[in-house]
């Protein structure tokens, strides 16, 4: 069934144009200037701000001028995932999306991301501009860029930008509940300088490579229990003998999703090789039976290899390999008062090692801490700065999300949560998420704002799995038609 013949058909007709140009993280002018063609088309008041965020501004219904104004958000980015074997330029190709026979509630994309995270946030907001029936106050509409890769949309938004009274942030995945607040989220390199050797006599090449890992979200699916390929593959690594030598090493491809695949080019004493074979096979059967319920597809390839330049020494090879393990990883804490509420959590979402010139090699590992204490959260960090010195490596900072605090007596949330009553005769969960959103940057530019976050139900996001559940998107543009009615 194509898109546009689904419920409700505005909406799905811009989902369906969105997936048809390229937006990756850092790459949004595309679809940027697409927004600006559709509010012209709609004689609608449209601009792009200096950070290239997108504001429309629609006046309100007849007789809702007196209204407070609201402002509708996505951001216009999408995480870039594809399966192994499926080639893919995210930079130039268009999404693919398709039902399947066996799963027809659902929709997927064919071999990659789906984007709906946050394209069908977006659908939804052009779905309202572009509307003569809906009833509402005067609208703003903010698309910002570069959301799933530092937030500097959200961090380069002016204050004088906007002027409504209501946030919805149309970025959560779970039509069951309202989200009033998220973590936040401190980006961390750390990077290592090492030197090079040439191959000495009698060497045994070898590829390793860790595959088959779910992956997903590094917020919300942290605690199920998942796999990280790049401290699979190093734990693999360790179990080998320590006159191992790397030569390169690369997994995962963005901080904010579980890394599912990671590769190791390496050599050992051609004397060490039967040794090398046993001790990965028990290593790796350990590895498995830890994964069995979080990851039960996970996989593991040893192959010889020809010989390719330059190594590092045995003692950096394992100074680095020490490091990474010695790593905290995943799940951190849990809340304390919030039933199932991750608090604090870590992920090593990109590591690579690779030579520079014939001497030096340089290694970088990309690590995103979330958490909605920024106590723990600078804690975690030092934690990594501590490791890192004693390493010989050095951590440096980079962007540092602040976490939104929960406001459950606000009286959006109030109205949200009595209008959803109203929708569909049943409360909805009112939470705090583990991931990242927008809101956290917005508070201190806005402190009078009043936020909710919602969207229709997304599973796997951030990984080739991503699905959007087709029956919650009716049910999302149900409640967001409702609630515009009642912010009066």
């Amino acid at each position: 069934m194509p898109l546009h013949a689904l419920e409700p058909k505005a909406l799905w007709s811009h989902f369906a144009a969105i997936c048809g140009i390229p937006r990756k993280s850092g790459c949004e002018q595309a679809i940027g200037e697409w927004l600006l063609l559709r509010a012209h088309s709609w004689g609608l008041e449209s601009s792009r701000d200096d950070v290239g965020n997108i504001i429309i501004r629609k006046k309100a219904s007849a007789g809702c001028e007196q209204w407070p104004g609201v402002i509708l958000q996505a951001h216009m980015d999408m995480v870039c995932q594809a399966r192994p074997g499926i080639a893919h330029d995210f930079a130039v190709d268009p999404i693919h999306p398709h039902i399947p026979e066996e799963r027809p509630e659902w929709l997927y994309a064919r071999g990659t991301t789906l984007g709906a995270d946050n394209g069908i946030g977006m659908a939804a907001i052009l779905a309202v501009l572009e509307s003569a029936t809906l009833q509402h106050g005067p609208l703003e509409a903010l698309f910002t860029v570069n959301e799933e890769d530092g937030m500097t949309g959200a961090r380069g938004l002016s204050a004088a930008s906007l002027h409504g009274t209501y946030l919805l942030n149309l970025d959560s995945e779970n039509m069951d509940e309202l989200t009033i607040g998220c973590a936040g989220a401190l980006r961390c390199t750390i990077v290592m300088e090492t030197s090079l050797v040439a191959p000495g006599q009698g060497l045994a090449w070898y590829e390793l490579k860790v595959s088959g890992l779910a992956g997903g979200h590094s917020g919300i699916d942290i605690a199920k229990g998942r796999g990280n390929a790049n401290r699979a593959l190093v734990r693999l690594l360790l179990a080998a003998p320590r006159k191992l030598q790397l030569a390169t090493m690369q997994g995962g491809t963005a901080l904010n999703a579980i890394p599912r695949e990671a590769t190791a080019l390496f050599a050992v004493p051609a004397a060490e090789e039967a040794f090398l074979a046993t001790a990965l096979e028990a290593a790796a059967l350990e590895l498995s039976a830890e994964l069995a319920n979080g990851d039960p597809a996970f996989q593991w390839q040893l192959k010889r290899t020809a010989a390719v330049g330059s190594l590092l020494p045995e003692h950096e090879s394992g100074r680095l390999l020490d490091l990474i393990h010695k790593l905290p990883n995943g799940l951190i804490a849990m809340e304390s008062e919030l039933a199932d509420a991750i608090r604090t959590s870590l992920n090593l979402g990109i590591m690579s090692l690779a030579a520079r010139g014939t001497t030096a090699a340089h290694a970088e590992l990309s690590v995103m801490i979330r958490s909605s204490s920024e106590s723990e959260k600078n804690s975690l960090a030092e934690t990594l700065t501590q490791l890192s010195h004693a390493a010989g490596a050095e951590l440096r900072r980079g962007n540092n999300n602040p976490s939104w605090q929960p406001e459950r007596a606000s009286p959006l949330v109030q109205k949200a949560e009595a209008v959803y009553r109203q929708v569909f005769g049943s409360a909805p969960r009112i939470a705090a998420t583990h991931g990242g959103l927008e809101c956290g940057l917005f508070r201190p530019l806005y402190p009078e704002w009043q936020m909710i976050s919602f969207g229709p139900d997304i599973q796997a996001p951030h990984s080739p799995d991503e699905c959007l559940h087709i029956p919650s998107v009716t049910r999302f543009w149900d409640y967001l038609a409702a609630l515009l009615a009642e912010l009066r």
